[in-house]
């Protein structure tokens, strides 16, 4: 089967001048593959560049060099309309104030171009209801709480229906209660359709890994390498105390310390 992305030999550095070789090096001769379907987290320290990540996927950050950036078998940097398969969740919501959200979402679908105008309102009223906005589109960013918008932001990026979805931190920012509420609902829209989206996200927090992924990625510090590709096989929702999910958390943990080299 061919996966959905794949990264093949990235390497990527940025000027230094602290540094004796004058560079930082992020990736170094990188590889990745991530299947269709699945809901791959990627999991590291501050730094390690897992953000960097989801922009080269993207195509919005170009390497230094790679031998491939492929998406669906067709390498992105010579089909640059390949990223228009793609959205993106961002780590705060990035909300218009002066548009409601509905007109946030519709700002979205404007930016993207790939669904048709006709069905922009139908799209706009599935996704609000799903993520259980229905009644508050009409409402500007001011007016409803931090976990709103961010679902907000999600339906933004949902609207338009993405292949792949990059999310990046999203839910770093709220209270661990609004953040648990976040995560029901993202996997109960994930796993609502029939044909599941691709999901890449990012996180530094090991419980949020073990209770959303299928697939959990944990890199090291930078130059940063993959020392941990571990399959999640647990049916949703997942409760961040059952023992199944514990049980990952504590072999992630442990991982973390002796692999990627990061203590608790």
């Amino acid at each position: 089967m061919i996966p959905k992305v794949s990264l093949d030999n990235i390497d990527l550095s940025f000027p230094d001048a602290s540094r004796p070789d004058g560079r930082k090096v992020i990736y170094e001769d990188f590889s990745l593959q991530i299947e269709k379907g699945s809901f791959t987290v990627l999991l590291g320290p501050s730094g390690c560049g897992k953000s960097t990540l989801l922009n080269i996927i993207n195509g919005l950050l170009k390497p230094n060099t790679a031998r491939g950036i492929v998406i669906d078998g067709t390498d992105l940097r010579s089909e640059p309309d390949l990223s228009r398969q793609m959205a993106y969740v961002f780590q705060g919501p990035r909300l218009l104030r002066w548009k409601t959200l509905a007109e946030n979402a519709e700002f979205g679908l404007r930016g993207l171009g790939v669904q048709p105008r006709e069905k922009w309102r139908d799209l706009i009223d599935k996704y609000f209801r799903a993520v259980g906005l229905g009644d508050a589109q009409h409402l500007y960013p001011h007016q409803v709480s931090g976990g709103m918008r961010q679902r907000a932001s999600i339906v933004r990026a949902w609207v338009n229906e993405p292949q792949i979805l990059l999310m990046d931190e999203p839910f770093s920012h709220l209270d661990e209660i609004t953040a648990a509420e976040m995560r029901r609902i993202l996997t109960n829209l994930w796993t609502s359709e029939e044909e599941r989206r691709t999901i890449v996200f990012v996180t530094h927090d090991i419980s949020e890994a073990a209770q959303l992924a299928t697939d959990i990625i944990m890199l090291t510090p930078a130059p940063s390498k993959i020392c941990l590709r571990r399959k999640v096989d647990l049916p949703w929702p997942r409760r961040m105390d059952s023992d199944e999910v514990i049980a990952v958390e504590k072999e992630l943990r442990h991982a973390f310390a002796e692999r990627a080299g990061i203590g608790f």
